[in-house]
């Protein structure tokens, strides 16, 4: 039977890996035992630094965030899949290698039937140049991994129906903010606009505070937004478009130090006044 523990002990020293890690690696990505030390995992190791001017750490990440890289063919996949995207998005190598590094998928989906069919379709939707597609993609590149039909699309008719955009407002809502295809549209989104509608008790007020600030659908509804909103309402502070932003956007230590402080003293002061 062969003997895996060469392989094993190489993995663990050339990807900095604890046992833990480790474990997570092969459980994950089994088929790794199976490639060559010599003519796939090491070579494929050392291309990927070369050609994205990784460190040792950051090749280590990658390869634990996507263990599937060490099967594939350098010549066959990898270096044509980057050199593509890179040329399609006109990208230069420091950028590519950002893109790689947060979302190594990538490298893994077809130029055919995925990369190019999607990119195309987001530019005739959102009426994008190819300077905009390529900042869109930069800021969240996991958008390419998304299904057209089950996310991409019912999410842009529901966000432009419900804030009532026009094509050019959906467009710049999503150049402002491409994470919001991340959010789930039963689970996040109309929750979230429900939550602001009902703060404000008006529903124009709300589509314009989240068409101005679309990040605000990115926060907790249970963990940040209601319970700010009650500590806001116990205080007796008049609720506006501000007031709910400020809330939204402070973090956790801002809220507990500074922000929540800076409320108070407004309240007494208005208190005063009065």
């Amino acid at each position: 039977r062969t003997n895996l523990g060469p392989k094993i002990n190489y993995l663990q020293t050339r990807l900095l890996l604890d046992d833990k890690a480790l474990r997570k690696l092969i459980m994950s990505a089994p088929h790794i035992l199976g490639c060559s030390i010599e003519f796939n995992i090491d070579p494929t190791l050392n291309w990927l630094q070369e050609r994205l001017c990784l460190d040792d750490i950051a090749v280590s990440k990658m390869i634990s965030r996507q263990p599937y890289t060490l099967g594939c063919s350098v010549k066959d996949n990898l270096e044509p899949t980057l050199t593509w995207l890179q040329r399609r998005l006109g990208l230069d190598g420091a950028t590519i290698s950002k893109i790689i590094q947060t979302y190594p998928q990538i490298m893994h989906l077809s130029i055919e039937s995925n990369l190019e069919l999607k990119l195309e379709w987001l530019r005739q939707r959102l009426n994008m140049n190819q300077y905009q597609i390529s900042k869109m993609i930069q800021r969240s590149p996991a958008i390419l991994g998304l299904s057209i039909d089950d996310n991409l699309q019912p999410k842009l008719e529901w966000i432009q129906e419900h804030l009532s955009l026009t094509d050019e407002g959906l467009s710049n809502l999503v150049l402002k903010f491409p994470s919001i295809f991340h959010c789930n549209l039963q689970t996040n989104l109309i929750p979230t606009l429900n939550f602001y509608i009902e703060a404000l008790g008006n529903e124009q007020e709300a589509s314009s505070l989240l068409v101005s600030n679309p990040s605000l659908f990115a926060y907790s509804l249970e963990r940040r937004l209601k319970p700010r909103l009650e500590e806001i309402r116990n205080a007796g502070i008049v609720i506006d478009a501000a007031c709910l932003r400020k809330m939204a956007q402070c973090t956790d230590v801002q809220w507990a130090k500074k922000e929540w402080q800076i409320v108070k003293v407004d309240v007494s002061r208005m208190e005063n006044a009065s």
